[in-house]
């Protein structure tokens, strides 16, 4: 007769009785079969007339007791046997069945045992054939655990329950390899090797896990690199907790089971991450493998509160080798930098033709603003930002050539400022394109200046310095346009003072100033910095070219009376460019007392106190030579030669006193 039981896969164990002592005719036939298939046969074979009795008075009595109390009871009344260690197994009794299991075998190499050479053959097979089946049922649950354990709506109870049986079976039996290890005089029964076999399974089991098909994200710009690494990390992060949670107090600490599962886990991970590194990974693909190394992995997986005490992380090391990191950070770093330099240049080419457009630069709060310097610091901002959320030494590492980067885009942006200035002085928004190309200045120099407060190497410093060369230079450039624009319309005006008795042309003095405050309120557009540095600039040109005027010795006059006259219309004039320039908010003051001393100077008949006003125009301004000194004085027509020497003669006296950082006015006056 046959008995069986279903098994928790679905399919039904058979066993037959483990037979006596006689062999039948098929039995010995059965012998000379390979071993393999005698003990296969014998598993389908076993069956006996306890276990028979034992489901018979489970079906047919109804009793309460359970099959495994019935054989407990029994046990404890004779010798181990293979039926109660077979109905143990079917029962789930995974524990009772090994603690069997080991007492049979070691009954089997007793000394008192007089059992017969071939009863003992016969014993020791079965007790081969029963470990296996034992050792099936136990790494079934073992590999199914994870997945059982992880649905958390259903009611696990009964999977914990069965995998908690299943450890103490196995821990039961490791506990016997070890004292079979050390019994060196102990039966010489080889170990079961359960233990390398439990981390087969859990290394079986993980591959399942982590090898299922990833979900199709929403993302639909996600590669079919970013889906796998999603979800094995996600695979990886939720299993280990599911261990730490369920699993890590079924087993013993010598298990260390939290430390097995991440292992295995991180095995497959890293394996899989260094073979997609051997493939060419595209800018998307490389970046988002350095995510999770830098980023995902340490802080989401390895410091997840659940994990980060429960597993020993850093014996496992990193995911991916140093030397593959670095090749991947060195592509990342290249990547950006062409990533920022195509953004960079697409923006100025946008730029560059809004400036011939229809439209004048917009104003914002009263600014004239380009979008340009927004798009260039936010292209450098985003990726500096993502490199430092990678890792700070990453972000250092792209800092240098970002910086590079921006200095060789802003030696193409001031050439195509200078073709624009160059070519297009009649057009219609020349002056405030100009206005909002000069402000794009200080936002370039604010930028530049921020990373200066960073741990710059000394590549990244030179870079720097090159940098704020370059805004130097624009700005100068477009200093330089605005007032130009002015110049070209005074030019006319001044060329009147430099005619016989044209000093005493108060009108063409009151025109100059009313053209000049035309042209400085459109500059009202300028950011503070720069309206300050302009007008400074209009008002040193209208003090420079007054002055040039009076110098160029086309007026002298011999009379008191004459000098008089003269002196009062050259400090109407200085009125006039002083009132214009300090009413619209000049703060070059020290341009204001050049004009009246020379009006002064005309004025005075004593020898004395013209010396007196010559030295203190000398120390106020010491770029001043005997030349100029000869011109102003060439206004008064009664000095004698040897006067005028001897007037000149003070600027030697006060070498050395005056102010060595005072501004030049002097020196940009030429004087025949």
């Amino acid at each position: 007769m046959l008995a069986s039981w279903k098994r928790k896969d679905g399919r039904r164990s058979q066993i037959s009785g483990w037979g006596g002592h006689e062999n039948t005719a098929s039995d010995a036939a059965e012998t000379k079969r390979p071993t393999k298939d005698r003990k296969r046969k014998e598993m389908k074979k076993i069956k006996t007339k306890t276990v028979k009795k034992h489901f018979l008075k489970f079906i047919w009595c109804g009793r309460s007791e359970t099959i495994t109390e019935e054989i407990e009871v029994e046990s404890e009344r004779r010798p181990v046997t293979a039926e109660q260690i077979e109905l143990f197994i079917a029962s789930r009794s995974f524990h009772s069945a090994v603690k069997d299991l080991i007492e049979w075998r070691r009954e089997e190499y007793t000394s008192t045992n007089n059992n017969s050479p071939e009863e003992l053959q016969n014993q020791g097979e079965k007790v081969k054939l029963l470990y296996t089946l034992l050792w099936e049922e136990l790494s079934e649950i073992f590999h199914r655990s994870i997945a059982k354990l992880s649905n958390r709506g259903a009611d696990i109870s009964k999977d914990i329950s069965e995998l908690k049986e299943a450890v103490k079976a196995l821990e039961e039996q490791v506990t016997e390899d070890q004292k079979l290890v050390l019994d060196t005089e102990g039966p010489q029964t080889e170990p079961s090797g359960w233990r390398t076999k439990w981390e087969q399974v859990v290394a079986e089991s993980v591959k399942e896990r982590m090898c299922l098909l990833p979900p199709t994200l929403s993302d639909h710009d996600s590669s079919s690199v970013a889906e796998e690494l999603e979800h094995m990390g996600k695979t990886m992060k939720s299993d280990l907790i599911v261990v730490v949670e369920r699993m890590r107090n079924l087993y013993s600490k010598n298990f260390a089971v939290c430390n097995v599962y991440a292992k295995y886990y991180f095995r497959h991970f890293s394996t899989h991450l260094n073979t997609i590194t051997d493939f060419g990974l595209d800018e998307k693909d490389s970046s988002h493998l350095l995510v999770w190394v830098h980023t995902i992995y340490p802080n989401e997986i390895m410091g997840h509160p659940d994990l980060i005490h429960n597993v020993s992380w850093q014996s496992l090391g990193p995911l991916l080798p140093p030397e593959k990191i670095s090749e991947l950070e060195s592509q990342y770093v290249s990547n950006v930098v062409e990533l920022v330099k195509a953004r960079m240049n697409k923006s100025l080419e946008y730029e560059v033709k809004s400036w011939t457009g229809d439209k004048p630069p917009a104003v914002l709060n009263s600014i004239s603003h380009s979008e340009l310097p927004i798009d260039v610091i936010q292209a450098l901002n985003a990726e500096l930002e993502g490199a430092e959320r990678l890792s700070l030494p990453l972000a250092n590492q792209l800092l240098p050539p970002l910086i590079g980067q921006l200095a060789s885009f802003l030696m193409s942006y001031k050439t195509r400022f200078e073709d624009f200035l160059a070519g297009n002085k009649s057009h219609q928004h020349y002056l405030p394109t100009v206005i909002a190309n000069l402000n794009s200045c200080g936002d370039y120099r604010d930028y530049v200046q921020s990373l200066e407060d960073r741990h710059l190497e000394a590549e990244a410093k030179v870079s720097v310095c090159d940098i704020m060369v370059e805004i130097d230079e624009i700005e100068s450039v477009a200093f330089d346009a605005l007032l130009e624009v002015l110049i070209l319309k005074l030019q006319p005006k001044f060329k009147k003072l430099s005619q016989k008795n044209g000093l005493c042309g108060h009108g063409t003095m009151t025109e100059i100033i009313k053209i000049s405050e035309a042209h400085i309120l459109q500059l009202k557009t300028l950011k503070r910095n720069y309206y300050q540095e302009t007008l400074g600039l209009i008002h040193g040109h209208l003090v420079k070219e007054y002055l040039k005027r009076l110098m160029k010795k086309k007026v002298s006059a011999k009379s008191a009376e004459q000098q008089e006259s003269i002196a009062k219309q050259i400090t109407e004039s200085a009125s006039l460019i002083k009132e214009c320039c300090v009413a619209h908010g000049s703060e070059a003051r020290w341009l204001n007392d050049a004009i009246p001393k020379i009006a002064e100077i005309v004025k005075l008949q004593d020898l004395d106190a013209i010396k007196i006003v010559v030295a203190s125009l000398a120390y106020q301004y010491p770029d001043i030579s005997k030349h100029h000194v000869s011109a102003i004085l060439y206004l008064k027509g009664n000095l004698r030669h040897s006067d005028v020497k001897d007037i000149q003669n003070i600027l030697k006296a006060i070498g050395g006193t005056q102010a060595t950082d005072a501004p030049k006015l002097f020196s940009h006056i030429p004087v025949s």
